[in-house]
């Protein structure tokens, strides 16, 4: 039992001070959207009933241990009796009462959780192995691995996958949703404050489930309208240093067959849309910050990183090439976006 204990108080211990990391506080109970608000009240509400059940029993029971306890001075039977109907009719209709609370609470928050609202942006989210697309229909506009949002606007999703079972997960706004091939299906989340919230497959689907990432970038409406009309008219500016010229060679021979910029000739769909690329925080689906020192790794060897990874190594670059390649791909930006400054949420 002591082991029990100890065990569970270090596990609980743990998952305080992953709460508390420094680069994202992770949690189902953030009240900043709708969804969670909903679950987090239940939640507490439940387990307030929980820890009232507990006092009582756990009451009782140390009473009845104290009360009747051998004395040593027993003689013969201790007083017998033979229950009470009243007693037994009450803890009959308590846990009744508990259960019927218990019951609507979870209904209402079922519904409330399960109904979006009628107004709202729609996303196509598609999951490949391991790695998330964005496609916002209404403006035309394709993300990967960053879902850029309105603060205060309900945001309805469409969720599918291309390769195996995923699941779409950000913690913070709003429950799980599975994304399974050829299926569609459907879940919402609101965001109600600007900030970056972590998000996360949730469905084990290979060697780097646990390193298939994506984050929610929650900014104010007009910034999210100014950011998708940019988004909708962007062209990838022409190099202009002889560095981001080589890189976009490189791009071209290497990366276009897989990737796409919008506004160039490459339009590969099988990896990620790397248009704007230097406007998002990460890469490799979430994992590291979108830092040259990451970068370079990644384009040279994906798989020594990040293990399953589809992308083929790239030996035959040397030094020269992959900075060339690097300062083009920071070259793929919005001008007048910088989400970087905004709070890890």
């Amino acid at each position: 039992m002591l082991r029990i204990v100890l065990s569970s108080l270090g596990l609980l211990l743990l998952g305080l001070a992953l709460a508390q990391n420094d680069v994202q506080n992770v949690t189902v109970f953030d009240t900043s959207s709708p969804i969670n608000r909903e679950v987090s009240q239940l939640f507490w509400i439940t387990m307030g009933f929980a820890a009232l059940i507990f006092t009582v029993v756990f009451g009782a029971l140390i009473y009845s241990i104290v009360k009747f306890r051998a004395r040593g001075d027993e003689k013969g039977e201790p007083p017998q009796f033979h229950g009470n109907d009243r007693l037994e009719i009450l803890w009959t209709l308590i846990p009744l009462g508990i259960v019927a609370v218990l019951f609507a609470l979870t209904a209402k928050t079922l519904f409330a959780i399960g109904t979006p609202p009628e107004e709202g942006i729609e996303v196509q989210v598609t999951g490949y192995q391991f790695w998330w697309d964005f496609y916002y229909p209404e403006y035309d506009v394709r993300t990967s691995n960053e879902l850029i949002i309105p603060v205060g606007r309900a945001v309805k999703f469409e969720v599918t996958s291309k390769d195996v079972i995923h699941s779409f997960w950000a913690p913070n706004l709003g429950g799980k949703i599975d994304a399974i091939p050829g299926v569609t299906t459907r879940t919402w989340f609101q965001a109600e404050e600007p900030g970056i919230y972590y998000g996360q497959c949730a469905e084990l689907c290979g060697a780097s489930h646990a390193n298939m990432r994506f984050r929610v970038i929650a900014v104010p409406e007009e910034e999210f309208e100014n950011f998708m009309r940019a988004a909708r008219a962007y062209k990838a500016p022409e190099p202009v240093s002889p560095r981001e010229e080589r890189g976009q060679q490189i791009f071209a021979q290497s990366c276009a067959s897989c990737h796409r910029v919008q506004g160039t000739a490459a339009q590969g769909t099988l990896g990620p849309d790397l248009s704007y690329f230097g406007n998002r925080t990460t890469l490799g689906a979430g994992v590291w910050p979108n830092k040259p020192e990451y970068l370079k790794p990644w384009i040279m060897n994906s798989t020594d990183v990040k293990p399953g990874s589809e992308m083929p190594a790239f030996p035959q670059l040397t030094e020269e090439d992959v900075e060339a390649l690097v300062a083009y791909l920071d070259s793929l930006r919005l001008e007048g976006f910088d989400f970087s400054e905004l709070p890890k949420r």
